[in-house]
């Protein structure tokens, strides 16, 4: 009688255990793939291929690599860097790419939290003692202590 519960109790762990396996994942994995834009795709294998040029003229500094190795290596990988790059232009990505994702992340940020009335007024101002910045509404300035009007 007890093998027969040890039985089924392990029988239930068991079970317990090994449903997640053969559950469906929560999030739809092929959503998510197709998600990467071509944009992400180029600026990953154009990141992949520069990291590859730095570390063959590191193999190559130390001795790893023959000349004629190298220039053909090098050559390949910056072929491909160019056709990257050509393609990059041709989508249209803007030289300073981080400048208009930051500007991106900025209108966002100011379209889903927009200064309310209370929060507006609230930039910092100056003290008359030391000129320091501090925010309005403080009593006391946070550098030199002088009591602000």
């Amino acid at each position: 009688m007890i093998e027969a519960a040890c039985a089924i109790l392990a029988l239930g762990a068991g079970v317990f255990v090994l449903t997640p396996l053969f559950k469906e994942p929560k999030g739809n994995l092929e959503v998510e793939l197709l998600a990467e834009t071509e944009l992400d795709r180029l600026l990953n294998r154009k990141a992949i291929v520069y990291s590859n040029l730095k570390d063959l003229e590191f193999e190559y500094k130390l001795g790893r690599l023959s000349e004629g190795d190298f220039q053909r290596l090098e050559a390949g990988y910056k072929s491909e860097a160019s056709q990257i790059l050509l393609q990059l232009d041709a989508i249209g990505v803007e030289k300073n790419l981080d400048e208009v994702l930051e500007r991106d992340v900025a209108a966002r940020r100011a379209r889903r939290n927009p200064p309310t009335g209370r929060d507006a007024g609230h930039e910092a101002a100056r003290c008359p003692a030391c000129g320091a910045q501090t925010p309005r509404g403080k009593r006391y300035c946070g550098d030199c202590g002088h009591r602000l009007p």
